[in-house]
């Protein structure tokens, strides 16, 4: 029996399977770095306790889950992403932006999980927020350095561990960008947000849309890749984990299908998963040594796998208004309300 980790239901059914090499092949290609592959494919055997972890869907609220849900800690994001990137500009952030505009903001206080190297928090110092009122937590040493030059209050550890245990009730307003679905011990990821949030705070969040994963993995793109994602968040599932923790979800949108930028999305999503299959010539051509000639080998083959994408094309355009863009976007409020007896997920 495998338990939900976001609604507690026990009705989960298996959806498929991924080895550790498939999984290692996801994120380096073993051509190019072959001892970094080794490594990353027995490192992904040891955190899962097995050499494969099955995807769950719940039927009750609809997340979708890595068993064991277990989360990438700093060995796998070290052996998987030798050169981090960050997007400057995201859906999301413009949505957020929009909604703090009609709030009242002055003298308030914020905090983002995952900030990178800032690129929201640009965004809003100084137009919503002092600077000196805005605090930030990144685990990567050279986006720490960057976000302390730009002048945020900056932290390293887990916003769990017991160097927040002082900052009860200490921020107005908590971000977290594409972060969430990264982590397990869901429950005390949202225990914790109620704890730092002051009354009538609110949260915004920003996770993968479960609609655009399953249709990528459905029609020949990539797949949502435990360990690095390990939860596939739906409204559902927001609700229902707000529920259990007395906080309130007020508002969960889609970003919007935009066809110029599914195209450009699927034409290298699908070109990366070729690029999985060992002896392929996507496998290959990312095999080369990286250089402009490699980028624009990547991009000609691309190009050609192109045509074979017209019937998972046509398909998203005919579902463009239910699978929407590639984030699900979130507020959650703190109301005042006595506080609810939490129920704790059993241990998987």
């Amino acid at each position: 029996m495998t338990i939900c980790p976001a609604c507690g239901s026990v009705s989960t059914a298996k959806l498929f399977e991924v080895t550790a090499d498939e999984a290692s092949r996801h994120f380096i290609n073993p051509r190019q770095d072959p001892d970094r592959s080794r490594k990353l494919t027995s490192h992904l055997s040891d955190l899962w306790g097995r050499n494969t972890c099955d995807i769950r869907k719940c039927a009750d609220c609809g997340f979708g889950f890595a068993d064991p849900f277990v989360a990438g800690g700093f060995e796998f994001y070290n052996l998987a992403w030798a050169y981090p990137s960050y997007p400057t500009m995201k859906w999301e952030y413009a949505r957020t932006i929009e909604e703090l505009a009609g709030l009242n903001t002055g003298g308030k206080t914020a905090l983002e999980v995952g900030s990178g190297f800032g690129y929201f928090l640009d965004r809003i110092k100084n137009k919503f927020f002092h600077t000196s009122d805005i605090s930030a937590v990144d685990y990567n040493e050279t986006a720490r350095s960057v976000l302390a030059s730009k002048g945020f209050k900056t932290f390293a550890s887990d916003f769990r561990d017991g160097s927040f245990n002082s900052m009860k009730e200490a921020f107005d307003f908590i971000f977290m960008f594409q972060v969430f679905e990264h982590m397990d011990q869901v429950d005390d990821v949202f225990a914790r947000l109620k704890y730092l949030l002051k009354t009538q705070g609110s949260v915004f969040i920003a996770v993968p849309n479960e609609n655009r994963t399953y249709y990528m993995e459905s029609h020949g793109s990539l797949v949502d890749m435990p360990p690095n994602h390990i939860g596939r968040w739906t409204k559902g599932a927001f609700d229902a984990i707000c529920r259990r923790h007395g906080l309130q979800l007020s508002k969960c949108e889609r970003e919007p299908f935009n066809l110029a930028k599914f195209l450009k999305q699927d034409i290298v999503h699908s070109f990366l998963r070729k690029g999985q299959k060992p002896g392929s010539v996507s496998e290959f051509v990312r095999a080369l040594p990286r250089s402009k000639a490699q980028r624009m080998a990547q991009g000609l083959t691309a190009l050609a796998i192109s045509p074979s994408r017209l019937p998972a094309w046509a398909y998203a355009i005919r579902n463009a208004s239910t699978m929407g863009g590639s984030a699900l976007w979130a507020k959650i409020d703190k109301v005042s309300s006595p506080a609810p007896r939490i129920h704790r997920q059993a241990k998987q």
